[in-house]
């Protein structure tokens, strides 16, 4: 029987995902089991016929993953989507692919991408250091920098004018700018899973670390708000994913895309990720 072996390490075992995710694949009966990439050794060596390499844990083995099978990522851990690779590499179907994952967590080519499918964000720059913004006219500041491999929103500095960059300490390398847009410290969540898009509204990632947010503000998922997600989807190629969005005067911009989020304040969704994944799962494909 074809499994689910949803891929995750450590720092999520505490989260909302992927376990509501795997409760509701197993109250399926559903054959679903998980792996925690910090957990396992791969031996990388020359194909042998179809079967896939042993894959080694710390307490046991990760099971031999077969064409049929479904791996689910939920993890940002190098090694991890190193694994997602060498899994679709022999034919195992993903949800999300490794090539999405990989796109979103570039922060500069995500940007690029989205500008390219007109998707709206704020005023975007990038720059080999921050001392390289101090030249940008002074309609654009305040600036927000953020590192190349950001994630949830760690690493993000405002800086209100050029002469603070003279003191600015930044161990990024390069860096992505965005203009400040001010929203009175309230921003909008859309989460989606596959056509299935939610809205919430919830604090500023700026204002506090998420573990002290409290619980989010569900939304009514407009046109507007709708097209925005499918748009980040369809650029990305995602299946599970969630949209940072700030709800400026102007009209909604993103500023963030991220994979597999935690759907935090939709009680649904681990059964429509369920349903997405079983979808997924006992589709039958063609050679």
């Amino acid at each position: 029987m074809n499994r689910v072996v949803v891929l995750t390490d450590s720092r999520y075992l505490g989260q909302r995902m992927p376990g509501a995710l795997i409760e509701a694949l197993r109250a399926r009966d559903m054959p679903a089991v998980s792996a925690r990439a910090d957990r396992l050794v791969a031996e990388v060596r020359a194909e042998e016929g179809t079967a896939p390499e042993p894959v080694w844990g710390m307490r046991r083995a990760l099971p031999a993953l077969r064409p049929g099978d479904l791996v689910v990522p939920r993890t940002r851990n190098a090694f991890a989507l190193s694994l997602l690779a060498q899994a679709q590499l022999r034919g195992v179907r993903t949800v999300n692919r490794w090539e999405a994952v990989q796109a979103v967590r570039d922060k500069p080519y995500a940007v690029l991408l989205l500008a390219r499918a007109g998707v709206p964000t704020p005023r975007t720059f990038l720059a080999d250091r921050p001392g390289a913004l101090a030249g940008l006219p002074g309609a654009v500041w305040p600036l927000l920098l953020k590192p190349p491999y950001g994630d949830n929103g760690h690493g993000i500095v405002r800086v209100d004018s050029p002469r603070e960059l003279e003191r600015l300490p930044w161990s990024e390398g390069m860096v992505l700018a965005q203009q400040y847009v001010d929203v009175a410290g309230v921003d909008v969540k859309l989460y989606g899973a596959g056509e299935r898009v939610w809205a919430v509204r919830r604090p500023s990632p700026l204002l506090a670390p998420a573990e002290e947010w409290p619980e989010p503000v569900p939304l009514p998922v407009t046109r507007e708000l709708r097209t925005l997600a499918l748009a980040c989807r369809d650029v990305f190629g995602l299946d599970l994913y969630g949209v940072d969005v700030l709800p400026s005067p102007d009209g909604p911009l993103v500023v963030d895309v991220n994979d597999f989020p935690n759907y935090t304040g939709i009680a649904e969704a681990p059964d429509v990720v369920a349903d997405l994944v079983e979808s997924r799962l006992t589709e039958v494909v063609h050679p």
